[in-house]
């Protein structure tokens, strides 16, 4: 590789005007353990695609892609699930470090903002802080650009009473 190809990739990543190739990029994907109407399960996702990719725009369940998708991919770091390549941590709607349930879940600037405190608890519900509130797929779903992918809002619920098909969630498609 010459210095001139290895300087421009550099740039081009530094500035995240692309992707990492194949697998090779960091994270994994948030996968709703119950496949409810999609038989390829829902996996977090940041809504648009490639060079329409909307991150100012809420999150969404979506039909997990492939492995190569870079915008389902997700880690959790610090206490908080950051979008791996787009330099966002999720965070819950709310006001003054408070959220409430039916919020919209979004992609933000890290930050030591309470609403990006989150954490996968071993039943599987990822919980914001001490809240007492877990994010939640939405109970509905419907197609997204054709009948082979679907999607379904993601929210803010009530641990106590979200339903675990909505609610429970894992890393890794498998």
């Amino acid at each position: 590789m010459s210095m001139r190809t290895f300087a421009a990739g550099v740039l081009l990543l530094s500035c995240g005007l692309v992707a990492a190739q194949g697998d090779n990029a960091p994270g994994d994907f948030v996968r709703l353990v119950d496949a409810l109407d999609e038989p390829e399960y829902y996996c977090f996702d940041l809504a648009g695609w490639g060079a329409n990719l909307l991150l100012d725009d809420p999150l969404q369940t979506h039909t997990c892609k492939s492995r190569r998708a870079q915008d389902q991919k997700f880690h959790f770091e610090d206490g908080r699930l950051r979008i791996s390549l787009y330099d966002r941590c999720v965070q819950v709607a709310g006001s003054s470090g408070v959220t409430l349930a039916g919020s919209a879940v979004l992609a933000r600037p890290c930050s030591d903002n309470p609403l990006q405190k989150l954490a996968l608890d071993d039943d599987g519900r990822i919980r914001i802080g001490d809240s007492g509130f877990c994010i939640a797929a939405g109970s509905d779903s419907t197609e997204a650009s054709g009948p082979s992918h679907m999607w379904r809002t993601l929210t803010v619920a009530d641990c106590d009473s979200a339903e675990a098909s909505l609610s429970t969630w894992q890393v890794g498609l498998d």
